[in-house]
């Protein structure tokens, strides 16, 4: 458990909490739909598009991460005076994938989730304001 909470403080703080504070609201999102289905209540439909929308940030704000760490560090290469090992180059750009990485799982659980809630829509329910 300690080497994926290493990983996690490898992918930086200002692009992992973010997406974990999106896949929080996601899975209270669909708690809240599956909540409204199981108790018969009707909601508007909007609901279900939150979660499909709140993936799609997750895996922007992930790539946006990965690319303004390569950028960086590739900066940081560029100046650098001396010879860098291949290994440490790697290693780098391995870090850097992590936030993408992170983004794409919170997008996939999404988009599942969207798939299944949407198959057990009935179409004949109209939604509340």
């Amino acid at each position: 458990m300690s080497n994926l909470y290493n990983i996690y403080l490898a992918g930086g703080a200002e692009f992992m909490h973010p997406i974990s504070l999106l896949f929080m609201s996601n899975i209270v999102g669909i708690g809240y739909i599956v909540f409204c289905r199981i108790r018969k209540k009707l909601i508007h439909p909007n609901w279900l598009e939150i979660v499909k929308h709140f993936g799609g940030v997750a895996v922007a704000y992930g790539t946006f991460g990965t690319l303004l760490g390569l950028l960086l560090a590739f900066d940081a290469l560029e100046k650098s005076d001396q010879i860098i090992p291949f290994q440490v180059i790697m290693g780098g750009l391995k870090v850097s994938l992590i936030n993408i990485l992170y983004g794409l799982i919170v997008f996939f659980f999404s988009m599942v989730a969207y798939i299944a809630l949407k198959l057990t829509e009935h179409n004949d329910v109209k939604y509340e304001v």
